[in-house]
């Protein structure tokens, strides 16, 4: 718990709150422009378990704002080259990659066992989709979306 000392000596998060981040499980969808900031951060604080969801491969148009990507990543799928990028800040967290698009077929199974959604697929369809399921489930949604210079975050459900 060294790695995580300065955090637990705030009274907001304390040993009890490390502990219960070391014990969450969070869904990401959308490994772009917003997960490049908010994955290290995650992943830093020590979540247990992170499963990103992604379906795109890293383009060279990518790599100015998607800074978790490298230019030898390009043509790979990013949920994997994000995975890959983020091992190395913490072996704590265990990370898995889903290189596929959130649909009505694939997303409810996404949802087992998780205890928060991040939506930050930049896509309404992904958005009102993870909402029906998330406010089904009882489970927390927070989603995000940037577009030029103007963006939106929200917490639903839950």
């Amino acid at each position: 718990m060294s790695r995580y000392l300065r955090r637990m000596q705030l009274p907001e998060v304390g040993e009890a709150g490390q502990a219960r981040l070391a014990a969450s499980h969070l869904l990401v969808i959308g490994a772009g422009g917003l997960s490049a900031t908010l994955l290290p951060q995650l992943v830093g604080a020590g979540i247990g378990q992170l499963t990103l969801v992604d379906p795109d491969q890293v383009e060279l148009s990518n790599l100015h704002r998607q800074t978790l990507f490298r230019a030898s990543d390009i043509g790979q799928p990013k949920a994997r080259a994000a995975c890959a990028a983020l091992d190395g800040l913490n072996p704590d967290t265990q990370l898995r990659p889903v290189v596929a698009k959130l649909c009505a077929d694939t997303a409810p199974a996404l949802l087992d066992g998780v205890d928060l959604v991040l939506d930050a697929a930049d896509s309404f369809l992904c958005t009102y989709l993870l909402s029906d399921l998330c406010h089904a489930a009882g489970l927390p949604l927070i989603s995000g979306s940037v577009l030029g210079r103007a963006g939106y975050v929200g917490g639903f459900c839950g």
